[in-house]
């Protein structure tokens, strides 16, 4: 229950919106029940021969008339004011949602995969509508409704109350089988959709690669596994419901399935009336519906709860460690102080202390995997070292907000993510209140506004789905605008040049140097030859620091670094040579 109170607490600023839902949803079932108790007086009025007349006749279809109309239109209203309480829980909760993950571990994060989190964001958080909008506001007068009429029918004759109740252990055994045999394939059938969910962001993310390598066959066949496995846990759980649901639904509603044979016994043994009998009979009959609607939202439990905690799972993830004491740094210098981070207890950065002075270039370089771009993850808190601390002016980023770390640092990526916009807004994401002449200035820095001019639509033309309509360089000059535009006093760049074309990397190597004036810069290079001039070169050797000075004096004393150096070098004599054209 502790989810269900949690999901409350969430929608408690809309309560009054869900008890105006749940008390025009009782007055509808009550509206309901008008219709049965108007043909009790019609039906005692025909028996006993008293006169009907035509005023008569009309006043009651009048009556049941205006009951059928109040109980469809208070229904309406009352879900009308219970979907609005739902929705607004709804947008509250994915917003508490998506702040909670700027404060996990990218890490965390990662490992969940993409089609975790789309399943915690659109499909747990939107079954919290059924609970707020339909099981609450409906639940709760659909359980009033019925124990007041078996109320009224004990005090007319316990009899026929209990006759009438007679249907409901008959419904609940197969409610409690369906149940059953719907929490042993409960697990299955969301592991199952899981895992289709991240197969199907898989595969459409992949599809470029897919088809360039031909593995359309291999991608597709696991993409087919994983829908196949989800239909089939589905089926499986549907089939074994489907028959307890038949019966159920024949059942439960038919409240008369014993009362009306033995009582008619009763009425012909005399000991009971003709109009108690009929008034028992309507009564009982009024209340099928509400009953098999109740029942409805049994089933649903079990699977909301499940669902309510796996999101609750996603709540409960450990954040990072913020101790934000409200001190401002006293300048812009890094300082890593003896370091440590490992990846599911695997070491990959090891004791590691360096400086980096404002107002200078420090370079990151070593092997793949050696920890460079771990390193620039930590330094925008992405994940909490194990041990050691990282500063900025003499203050540990973990007694910074996320926030406040966030406008001291410009964090460009290798691996560059556009929004579904216009590539002017794009560009403001660096700095939301900046003006277009402002943005535009800031494109032109970074080498972006003279592609972006030549668009059909300049810098309102949309950047496609991650910026599908753009190159692999013409993304990382918007991201490098977008640090232009921030002018945040200490800038990271992770490999934020990969896939910069040549006839402009030496324009954007210039803006850089002018942008990071009077600032701290941590470059993050694969490309030794955009880093020659750095005021401090920082070697890593499998997570460790090897070795740090200038590009000179490293190459003069680290062999590490020499190879480095003349593996860059040869790569840059690269060329390629098609057979059979060497002497043409």
């Amino acid at each position: 229950m502790s989810a269900f109170r949690k999901i409350l607490s969430y929608a408690d600023e809309y309560r009054n919106k869900i008890y105006l839902a749940m008390g025009l949803i009782f007055l509808s079932v009550i509206a309901g029940i008008v219709p049965y108790l108007l043909s009790y007086d019609l039906i005692i009025k025909f028996v006993e021969g008293k006169g009907v007349t035509i005023a008569y006749l009309l006043i009651i279809a009048g009556g049941v008339a205006l009951g059928l109309w109040l109980q469809s239109y208070l229904h309406a209203r009352g879900l009308d004011a219970s979907h609005e309480a739902a929705y607004d829980t709804l947008m509250g909760i994915r917003e508490e949602f998506a702040d909670k993950m700027t404060k996990l571990p990218l890490g965390d994060i990662n490992e969940k995969g993409t089609g975790s989190y789309k399943k915690n964001f659109v499909d747990d958080i939107e079954s919290v509508e059924l609970f707020i909008a339909h099981m609450i506001p409906e639940g709760i007068p659909y359980v009033i409704m019925p124990l007041v009429v078996y109320l009224i029918l004990f005090i007319v004759d316990w009899r026929l109350a209990l006759l009438a109740m007679a249907s409901i252990p008959l419904g609940m055994i197969a409610i409690t089988m369906m149940m059953k045999a719907g929490l042993k394939k409960m697990g299955f059938y969301y592991q199952s959709n899981r895992k289709m969910n991240a197969t199907i962001v898989e595969y459409i993310s992949g599809m470029e690669v897919i088809k360039i390598f031909n593995q359309t066959t291999n991608s597709y066949q696991k993409y087919i596994s994983s829908v196949e496995n989800y239909k089939k846990y589905t089926l499986a759980w549907y089939r074994e419901s489907w028959t307890h649901m038949a019966i159920y639904g024949a059942v439960l509603p038919c409240t008369i399935l014993l009362l009306l044979p033995v009582g008619t016994v009763f009425f012909i043994n005399g000991t009971l009336a003709l109009p108690t009998f009929v008034f028992s009979l309507l009564l009982a009959m009024s209340i099928g519906l509400p009953l098999v609607k109740l029942v409805e939202f049994f089933p649903l439990f079990p699977n909301l709860r499940y669902r309510l905690e796996q999101l609750e799972k996603a709540f409960a993830g450990e954040e990072l460690k913020i101790n934000d004491r409200g001190i401002n740094p006293q300048n812009y210098n890094i300082e890593f102080k003896n370091v440590r981070f490992a990846y599911d207890q695997k070491e990959v950065i090891k004791d590691i202390s360096f400086a980096a002075k404002e107002n200078t270039v420090t370079a990151i370089v070593g092997a793949s995997g050696s920890g460079k771009s771990t390193l620039a993850k930590l330094l925008v808190h992405f994940w909490d070292v194990q041990d050691g601390k990282i500063m900025i002016g003499g203050v540990n980023i973990k007694e910074l907000s996320f926030g406040r770390l966030m406008d001291l640092i410009s964090y460009v990526a290798q691996d560059t993510f556009l929004f579904n916009t216009s590539l002017m807004e794009n560009i403001r994401v660096g700095r939301p209140g900046a003006t277009d002449q402002e943005v535009i200035a800031a494109a032109k820095l970074a080498m972006c506004h003279d592609f972006i001019s030549k668009m059909p639509d300049g810098y309102q033309t949309n950047a496609g789905e991650a910026g599908d309509k753009l190159s692999g360089g013409e993304k990382q000059r918007i991201t490098i605008a977008r640090a232009i535009l921030k002018d945040a006093p200490i800038i990271v760049l992770d490999e934020a040049t990969a896939f910069t074309d040549p006839e402009n990397e030496d324009k954007i190597q210039e803006a850089i140097n002018q942008l990071v004036v009077g600032k701290t810069l941590l470059v993050i290079a694969h490309r030794l030859s955009t880093i020659v001039e750095a005021d401090n070169i920082i070697l890593l050797e499998k997570g460790q620091l090897a070795m740090q000075g200038s590009h000179a004096e490293l190459l003069a004393k680290s062999a590490t670094y020499q190879s480095l150096w003349d593996s860059h070098q040869r790569s840059l004599k690269w060329d390629l040579t098609v057979r059979g054209t060497e002497n043409a």
